[in-house]
Order: structure tokens, then sequence, then C-alpha cells
């Protein structure tokens, strides 16, 4: 089994730290004991019910913090 090679610079190992840091995060509010915070219907945004609109802004804030790292770790040269 092939692992990724580790990142020389610290800088690099501390943002993906903090990544997957974010993605636990994301993880745990989108289950109990988080998640029934915000399971209602009422209001609705954007049409959605308020329980859906919290998962949508979980998957977005993923996805921008996943296309971050990714346009991060391009300029500096860290993709091969």
């Amino acid at each position: 089994m092939s692992r990724l090679p580790r990142p020389r610079n610290p800088r690099v190992q501390r943002l993906r730290r903090a990544v997957a840091v974010f993605f636990c995060l994301v993880f745990l509010a989108s289950i109990w004991p988080v998640y029934p915070l915000f399971s209602r219907i009422q209001p609705l945004v954007l049409g959605l019910p308020f329980s859906l609109a919290y998962l949508v802004i979980l998957l977005v804030a993923a996805f921008l913090v996943l296309l971050g790292l990714y346009l991060w770790e391009e300029r500096n040269g860290e993709l091969e």
C-alpha cells in the first residue's frame, strides 16, 4: 500500500491539520446532538426548510474550504 509523502513544510502540515479539524467539525455539526438544534421547518431559507438549508450551508462551506486548499497548494507548488 503506497502512502502519500509527508510535506516538509510545517505550514503545509498545519494547514492540512486545520482542514481535517474543520471537516471533523462539519461532520459533528451534521449529526446528533448538534443537528437537532436546527431540525425545524420554519423559517424557510430560499424556499428550503431550515434544516435542509443548514445542511446545504455546511456542504457549501466544505466545498469552499477544499477549493481553497487546492488553490493554495497549486499556487505554492505542493501538488505534484
